[in-house]
């Protein structure tokens, strides 16, 4: 587990220290352009920074993969999510687990894990309550949380009582596409593949992208074209994957209530931990067993 803030403040040392890197704030980027050498990120004060490739990777609302794709705005699951972080001292002394830990209710679900050497631990809960319209890291009420967790056990509502400053997001995801890809565009991360929270995977598949992004530029040399398909070949059904099944453990494990629900218990009850490391070992093993051109045959064959 990393703090976001912790591994942010990896990239940006490493852009600051590579002289190769141009690391730039406040920039807009509204769209794209390209001719047959070059492409151009157009920001929104009419400047336009040129290179041999571009890589949107500009998130769930990603304005590259709207001019690209142009599948409108994303998919809201119905689930709203609230986080908060507290510190360690705060957090109910018998929890202070050294693990993510799951609580799953009717239409809700609570985790919780350490953060920054055991500085703080963060909340992440989560309730079905289908929200209207999609937004992020708004600022809610203690008492607007606590509604969507009326019937949870008072062991993992204590957990909640300790949190402070919430804010609340939206859950999103859109459809794999297979349009990674124009010219000398390319998406990566949520901008090729926004996906649930239920897998824990967002961050993880964008870094996954890159590396494959810059083995594939790396091997393939000034063959750009080749290279971008190397790398969505052997990118795109693995995150599909992820994508399609994260919505399906967000049904089926993380919210179901009733009768639905019991089943979802007695099915995890007769999983031994042995099949339940099984049955994830395709997410968990090296995605990088074989190269994006070992990949990419492999996916043309079948």
């Amino acid at each position: 587990m990393v703090h976001r803030g912790d591994l942010h403040g990896i990239f940006v040392r490493a852009c600051e220290a590579h002289p190769n890197v141009t690391l730039r704030t406040d920039c807009d980027v509204v769209a794209y352009e390209q001719n047959g050498t070059e492409a151009s990120a157009a920001l929104k004060s009419s400047e336009r920074v040129t290179g041999c490739l571009l890589i949107g990777a500009d998130g769930l609302r990603s304005r590259i993969r709207q001019q690209m794709v142009g599948d409108g705005a994303p998919r809201i699951a119905g689930h709203t999510t609230y986080r908060s972080v507290i510190p360690t001292e705060q957090m109910p002394e018998d929890l202070r687990w050294n693990a993510a830990t799951l609580w799953a209710g009717a239409k809700c679900h609570l985790v919780h894990y350490p953060l920054s050497g055991w500085k703080v631990f963060n909340l992440a809960i989560t309730c079905h309550n289908d929200p209207a319209e999609a937004f992020a890291a708004r600022p809610v009420t203690h008492e607007e949380v606590l509604a969507g967790f009326p019937d949870v056990h008072p062991r993992a509502k204590a957990i909640i009582h300790h949190g402070r400053d919430w804010k609340a997001w939206v859950t999103c995801d859109r459809d794999p596409t297979e349009r990674w890809i124009d010219g000398r565009v390319v998406l990566l991360g949520d901008a090729a593949h926004p996906m649930l929270q239920y897998f824990a995977q967002g961050a993880c598949m964008a870094l996954e992208d890159a590396v494959c992004l810059a083995d594939a530029l790396d091997e393939t040399q000034d063959d750009i074209a080749h290279a971008l398909d190397r790398y969505r070949n052997a990118r795109l059904l693995r995150t599909a994957r992820v994508q399609l099944q994260a919505r399906e453990l967000g049904t089926h494990v993380y919210h179901p209530a009733g009768v639905h629900a019991l089943l979802r218990n007695q099915l995890m009850r007769e999983t031994s931990l042995e099949r339940f490391c099984e049955n994830l070992a395709w997410l968990y093993e090296d995605p990088f067993s074989e190269r994006p051109s070992d990949a990419a045959r492999r996916v043309a064959q079948s």
